[in-house]
């Protein structure tokens, strides 16, 4: 169901507004079915996800196995995203207007803040990651290429390398031209085109390994189920870690859907299908290299350069490159646009935040950041750490407590049911705190280690839980009477000495 634009004071729509931050209006809502599949193609068949599914080979699961890691976690994925996106559908608002109702009208600003950080993190390394294929396309089309600079460096990168990444970089410029609606076209021409990568593939594989049963017959490290259990459970938290910002994202694309109807179907079929058959694939090939080559290769840049057809390779690794900029669009540069925008209404517009969110990108230097893989999946269980939680306040604010119904018009204003005490709502501070705290302790205590291996989960169902429980224990009142509660509380601390 479509809720009309609300009529706002200007001063309102200056104050916590502006064009991009309003609920989009009915004619614009043109996504259907098909867009939302398309875009998860797109999400999905890239370069890191490739280099995900190939390294949980690499670290010992059989392929069948990692087929099912990924539908799983799939299949969990598309649960947290097709709830988290019922309010964008269902209003028109992103996910820095939606987190208003738990958070508060000015506390809201912390998670998109968090969310906009991460994705900044993210777009570099997705960029970087893109820019290698990118590379190996321009150097086997000129040859001259990989010698440019000669012994030259910068901050460990020789000119060919900086070169690719500052030009693949700029490409993202053409994707958002004009908005969502440029990349919903973008998205529909380049997702396909990966498919004749991966048909290609599994030719390879199927013809490398003698057939499809050498390849899923293989056994893992893990021949036990005791053995298996524990690495598996990690292993399917750290694939819903590297889409947990997805899960907070999501409003920002369905509040274009059409209905309600084609968003969640569009996410089912674009998400556990598309990423099994994916998975599929990527296995086939990551263990055909074992039987080509002796060991496996989960790095699809270095298993295309085995080929000997330079040509093929070239028109494999654009075509790669191309689809990573599809994820890196939906993925990392749309969330902190709007949350610039959020931040800053009077001043910042969605393409504007676009501009200073692509800038921020180049000084992550990405190519520090992935020069040791076991940083990189750290880094991942941090990122479901820190904002597993805040997804298990915004699913439990809006089922839970609101029941799916949202006071629109306080959304965008001051002193409106969502103010709470001064703009902030400390419940979704202290559930988001607890859960995170709990989720990533292990990381810094090895006798906890296994908390860490899935703080996703942690994150999100004690946040969810907890922040229920403080809002039925202590749920808010008029904000003039919240705002004396906390001042009595807090003069009541300092006189006892607490």
């Amino acid at each position: 169901m479509a809720v009309n634009q609300p009529n706002f004071q200007e001063e309102t729509v200056n104050s916590l507004s502006n064009h991009d931050l309003l609920p989009v209006r009915p004619e614009e809502r043109t996504w259907k079915t098909q867009n939302f599949a398309s875009m998860w193609m797109g999400v999905i068949n890239n370069i890191p996800t490739y280099a995900t599914i190939g390294g949980l080979v690499v670290l010992g699961f059989s392929p069948l196995q990692v087929i099912m890691i990924i539908f799983i976690a799939s299949m969990i994925l598309y649960g947290a995203l097709s709830l988290n996106g019922h309010a964008g559908s269902k209003y028109g608002i992103p996910f820095p207007v939606l987190v208003r109702t738990s958070y508060g009208i000015k506390g809201a600003n912390a998670p998109a803040l968090l969310r906009g950080i991460i994705a900044i993190m993210w777009l570099g390394i997705q960029a970087y990651a893109g820019s290698a294929a990118f590379n190996i396309a321009i150097t086997l089309l000129w040859p001259g290429f990989a010698f440019l600079g000669g012994d030259w460096t910068f901050l460990g990168i020789g000119l060919p390398g900086l070169l690719s990444f500052v030009l693949f970089w700029s490409m993202h410029f053409l994707v958002l031209k004009r908005g969502m609606e440029s990349l919903k076209k973008f998205q529909a021409f380049t997702s396909p085109l990966v498919y004749i990568v991966l048909i290609g593939l599994l030719w390879w594989a199927i013809d490398t390994a003698g057939g499809i049963q050498p390849i899923f017959t293989q056994t893992g490290k893990y021949e036990t189920f005791g053995e298996l259990i524990f690495p598996f459970i990690g292993a399917v938290a750290g694939i819903i870690g590297i889409w947990s910002t997805l899960i907070l994202n999501i409003p920002d694309f369905t509040r274009f859907a059409r209905s309600q109807k084609d968003q969640i179907k569009g996410q089912l079929y674009g998400l556990p299908v598309t990423f099994t058959i994916f998975t599929v694939v990527t296995v086939a090939a990551t263990s055909a290299t074992t039987i080509a080559f002796g060991n496996p290769i989960g790095d699809i840049i270095v298993t295309l350069q085995q080929f000997d057809r330079p040509i093929v390779i070239a028109i494999a690794a654009l075509i790669l490159s191309v689809a990573t900029i599809t994820v890196n669009v939906i993925a990392n540069l749309v969330s902190p646009a709007y949350d610039l925008a959020n931040l800053f209404p009077k001043w910042i517009s969605f393409k504007t935040g676009f501009y200073i969110t692509m800038v921020a990108a180049l000084f992550t230097v990405p190519w520090k950041l992935m020069e040791n893989a076991d940083a990189i999946f750290t880094l991942l269980n941090l990122i479901g750490g820190a904002l597993g939680p805040v997804a298990g306040v915004m699913i439990a604010d809006y089922y839970m407590i609101r029941k799916r119904k949202l006071n629109i018009n306080d959304i965008y204003s001051l002193k409106g049911e969502y103010t709470y005490w001064k703009g902030y709502n400390y419940r979704a501070f202290v559930a988001t705190g607890f859960g995170a705290t709990v989720a990533l302790i292990g990381a810094f205590v090895p006798s906890l280690k296994g908390l860490y291996d899935i703080s996703w989960f942690l994150g999100v169902i004690l946040s969810f839980f907890v922040y229920i429980g403080f809002m039925r224990l202590h749920p808010p009142v008029n904000n003039q009477e919240e705002n004396n509660q906390l001042e009595d509380m807090t003069k009541g601390n300092m006189k006892t000495g607490n």
